[in-house]
């Protein structure tokens, strides 16, 4: 059941409200409960590496002790966890919370996470990507700051709930001169922004930290030239360790609040004393740290494989390098193939506005423009479509999600 602001305000109405997720999905829920006067308490998250410290300026607490509270009338819990929401709930039902008392979905306040992809090319071409293991490309472009606000506004009539805005999919958002605009924007609407970058664009970091990003999420595969390059394709790690250092200065400097999230991608090549090299710089620097096995994107690539079609040049150079094989990955997708697509809440528009069917995908397209098309005519469309429907009857839907949990490699482990 989608509740409305006034459903949720009568819910919360006297109650102390605990956002159980404080990563990029909590941090948007806190935004829109702030944007109408709904305050939050604190986050709680399961992680205990994010316990004890701040997000947007409030605490995060173990959600463990939280649940020993119980169904006490005192607290109402917003379950935002992303990938994890189920677990969340059967943990809360079995201390004996009720929906839309005790708790509430994320997804009952906004089923839709939309992202704009501003930058419509990438300055790396690396192999487990659609940019560097695919022949054909889009079209070369970026979003104007004038047309991303047509599209802010737009989200903001339709998605009362509209948390976060991500300015990513494909592309290197940094290569677009008027990102510092399309994050104040943001800002100034309530809504958090976020980004993901491979830091090898020669400038514009300081442009960006003083704008206010709230969420920076930076990608990695290696601590040397050696196995960084080789997965990072076209990077040059000197390059991108520099620009670290410079994105920690100006942090500090411009924007403490800020959250950044590396994203170590693990290979077969990187596990050992460069993972620890990594780890050792974000615990000293007060980066997230963030660990997962390296997958093969995009889905398109893995639906042609499964059709039995060979692997270009890359995308097998990439199999190769994998911790986990495509092949174990599949068979475990299939395995949760009655699970709900995570994707489900996916809206991707692209830099000319064209909303592609899903963020996994690298094509086909569902709406030539966004400005044109309802979120809701948008999403019933895909949800109705046979192409959405054989990737669930294959599994493919769950493909990525097995790669995505945390993967912390003991220090004994490190050769």
């Amino acid at each position: 059941m989608k509740l409305s602001v006034e459903q949720l305000r009568a819910i919360v109405k006297g109650k102390e409200i605990y956002i159980w997720g404080a990563m990029i999905v909590g941090q948007g829920i806190c935004r829109a409960l702030l944007r109408h006067n709904m305050i939050p308490t604190s986050f709680v998250d399961s992680n205990a590496s994010l316990q004890d410290t701040k997000a947007l300026g409030l605490n995060i607490g173990s959600s463990s002790a939280l649940l020993e509270k119980g169904a006490n009338g005192a607290h109402v819990i917003i379950i935002s966890s992303g990938h994890y929401n189920l677990e969340i709930e059967k943990e809360c039902l079995e201390s004996g919370l009720k929906k839309n008392i005790d708790y509430v979905m994320c997804s009952d306040l906004n089923d839709v996470d939309p992202s704009v992809d501003i930058s419509g090319v990438c300055n790396l071409k690396c192999i487990s990507c659609p940019r560097g293991n695919i022949a054909e490309q889009p079209p070369v472009g970026f979003i104007t700051a004038k047309s991303y606000k047509l599209v802010l506004d737009k989200l903001l009539r339709e998605l009362p709930f509209l948390g976060n805005m991500q300015f990513y999919a494909w592309g290197e958002p940094l290569l677009n001169k008027e990102l510092p605009q399309i994050v104040e924007m943001t800002k100034d609407a309530g809504v958090l922004s976020a980004l993901s970058s491979n830091l090898n664009a020669t400038k514009g970091y300081e442009a960006l930290v003083k704008a206010k990003l709230d969420w920076l999420k930076i990608s990695c595969s290696g601590f040397s030239p050696e196995t960084y390059e080789l997965t990072h394709t076209g990077g040059k790690w000197k390059r991108f360790f520099k620009n670290l250092n410079q994105i920690v200065e100006l942090r500090e400097k411009y924007h403490p609040e800020m959250s950044i999230t590396l994203n170590y991608h693990l290979y077969k090549h990187n596990v050992g004393v460069d993972y620890k090299k990594m780890e050792e710089f974000c615990q000293n620097n007060g980066l997230i740290f963030r660990p997962s096995p390296a997958y093969l994107y995009p889905m398109d690539t893995m639906r042609d494989y499964v059709d039995g079609n060979p692997l270009g040049c890359e995308a097998t150079q990439t199999k190769d390098l994998l911790l986990m094989d495509l092949d174990q990955g599949l068979a475990k997708a299939r395995e949760q193939k009655h699970l709900p697509c995570p994707e489900d809440r996916c809206l991707p528009i692209d830099w000319d506005l064209k909303v592609r069917f899903c963020g996994v995908y690298f094509k086909p397209y569902i709406a030539d423009n966004f400005l044109n098309v309802s979120v809701e005519d948008i999403m019933n469309k895909r949800f109705e479509s046979d192409f959405c429907s054989e990737c669930m009857d294959r599994g493919l839907h769950q493909f990525t999600g097995v790669y995505l949990p945390q993967q912390t490699i003991p220090s004994e482990n490190i050769e």
